[in-house]
């Protein structure tokens, strides 16, 4: 599978395994909405840590595979995004991203889509390509990026397309902590542990996250999104 999962005492570890730069596609959508259909139906899972196998967080679409979907593919590929980027944000628990390496497109999405962010010092990097990529937003990620990223810099990762460290997302407030690469998934697992600790965690995340999940599910319940207009 694109998308391995650990569980133990209560944590769960999603690591992105589709090398070499656990880029997204179909396999990788199938797999990664199934671990988090799993892990929403479970009730032994306090908290999770997301990261990515070898050198990569995610780099956002396969473009050795995407490119050469078919309509019926590139819809299948827009409803996957949608789906797999709306689970993850609502994730009952404690989510914090151990953030190993680059984090781009798609990629930076799924950051964007837990709760909090780790980021190997001088491994991290963070960039919304699409602008150079000549690839649209599907609906659910624009929703994530404009509930997680301040305006004025979300305006200009999106049109710029540029690539920002892990130390400038730590001033930029995208990234919460920047520790050793190799300290990273520790670092994420003792934070996310130490979220789960608070009682009240869980009902607080789901009144601040209510409003912007019910736009989500209504992208995704009604079966379209305007990226489709233009890339089939």
């Amino acid at each position: 599978m694109a998308v391995d999962l650990d569980i133990a005492d209560g944590l769960a570890t999603l690591r992105f395994e589709a090398p070499p730069a656990n880029a997204v596609d179909l396999e990788f959508t199938a797999a990664l909405i199934a671990r988090l259909a799993d892990l929403a139906a479970r009730r032994d899972i306090a908290a999770a840590v997301v990261t990515g196998a070898g050198r990569a967080f995610c780099a956002g679409v396969n473009f050795k595979v995407v490119p050469g979907y078919d309509a019926a593919d590139r819809r299948a590929m827009v409803a996957d995004i949608n789906a797999m980027a709306a689970a993850l944000y609502g994730l009952p628990f404690p989510v914090v991203a151990a953030v190993n390496g680059p984090a781009v497109g798609g990629g930076m999405v799924l950051a964007m889509a837990c709760d909090f962010r780790v980021a190997a010092r001088g491994a991290a990097r963070f960039a919304l390509a699409e602008v150079t990529a000549g690839i649209p937003y599907p609906a659910v990620p624009l929703i994530v990026l404009e509930d997680s990223v301040e305006p004025a810099l979300r305006r200009d990762l999106m049109l710029s397309g540029r690539m920002v460290s892990a130390e400038e997302a730590l001033a930029a407030r995208l990234v919460d902590r920047v520790v050793a690469p190799e300290d990273v998934v520790a670092e994420a697992a003792a934070l996310a542990r130490a979220l789960a600790a608070a009682p009240g965690y869980s009902a607080v995340k789901a009144q601040l996250r209510d409003g912007t999940l019910r736009r989500m599910r209504a992208v995704i319940d009604s079966g379209g999104d305007p990226m489709l207009v233009s890339w089939i």
